[in-house]
């Protein structure tokens, strides 16, 4: 075997017997690291936002924050798009007109945090807890999860009036207690969905599927103009 030596390098060139050819083989390290995939911790995070500026947009599109612990932290403006924030602890965290659209939220925790004028349109927050969490913008601003995912949430206590929840899916969720009033909930699967104490005074529920739904208690009643399926 010959070897040739390299300032980057080596080349071994074993000789194929009988033929006198050495064949060259590139033994370099590749120059080009894997990829990390590996979820972004809460220390990293806060170092990025301390470096931000409160009202600047934080651009987080897809990034992996799968089970991390964001509670507590001030997400205001973050554009979340498409982020992986599945089983993520983001109690009581601020997540005023932050961008969550396509964001996968499944199985995190979300009970108490503000979601003022929070966009969730097609989200997946499949068996997340939302229970005691505020959309209601005093501006006027209302929340859209046009289209999301909710199969299985708790929302029971949130503050959801004026919401955008237009053909969302909300099939065996717990919305008990909560304040729906002039919610749009047109088009939206509310299939053995617990609206038991709820407000829902002037919500448009047109198309609406309410087969099994819970509607006792209610603080105002629902009127057919509501048009219900």
């Amino acid at each position: 075997m010959v070897t040739l030596g390299a300032t980057r390098g080596s080349v071994s060139c074993p000789t194929i017997p009988g033929w006198g050819i050495n064949p060259l083989t590139d033994t370099r390290p590749n120059s080009q690291p894997p990829e990390d995939h590996s979820p972004i911790s809460r220390k990293e995070f806060v170092r990025f936002l301390l470096a931000t500026p409160t009202k600047s947009e934080l651009r987080c599109q897809g990034l992996n924050f799968s089970g991390a612990d964001l509670s507590r932290l001030d997400l205001r403006y973050i554009n979340f798009k498409m982020a992986n924030l599945s089983r993520c602890n983001l109690t009581h965290a601020n997540l005023c007109c932050s961008n969550l659209e396509r964001a996968d939220l499944s199985g995190a925790n979300l009970d108490g945090a503000n979601l003022q004028g929070v966009k969730m349109l097609c989200s997946n927050a499949e068996g997340a807890s939302l229970k005691g969490c505020n959309f209601e913008d005093p501006s006027g601003l209302k929340a859209n999860l046009e289209g999301a995912n909710l199969k299985g949430v708790d929302m029971e206590g949130s503050q959801m009036t004026g919401i955008n929840l237009r053909v969302a899916t909300l099939k065996n969720a717990k919305l008990k207690n909560c304040n729906l009033r002039g919610a749009t909930l047109a088009g939206t699967d509310l299939e053995n969905c617990d609206l038991s104490g709820c407000d829902l005074q002037e919500a448009n529920l047109r198309g609406s599927n309410v087969k099994g739904a819970i509607f006792e208690e209610m603080l105002t009643p629902l009127h057919m103009s509501q048009s219900v399926r």
